[in-house]
């Protein structure tokens, strides 16, 4: 774990301190809490995006090509039924 600093409204750090009391956590906890709430999606996503790097880096050939990936990804409508129409 990292040490880091922050600085805080003295409005938001009372609030911080007042609720670490009420549910018997430290304020460093209830920061740790929030960021992982706010960010932590992006966080692994990042994570995520890093291994695959290294993995790419150590095995090139296991990259698919450009043009297969957008076939992959081209957002397939699905296809309508034709109905007979009464003239």
């Amino acid at each position: 774990m990292k040490r880091t600093m922050i600085y805080l409204p003295d409005e938001i750090h009372e609030g911080l301190r007042e609720l670490a009391f009420d549910k018997r956590v430290s304020m460093a906890e209830l920061i740790r809490r929030a960021v992982e709430a706010a960010y932590g999606e992006v966080l692994e996503d990042i994570r995520d995006a890093e291994a695959e790097l290294a993995d790419y880096i150590a095995d090139p050939s296991s990259a698919i090509p450009l043009e297969d990936l957008l076939a992959e990804l081209q957002p397939r409508a699905p296809r309508r039924s034709r109905v007979a129409r009464s003239a």
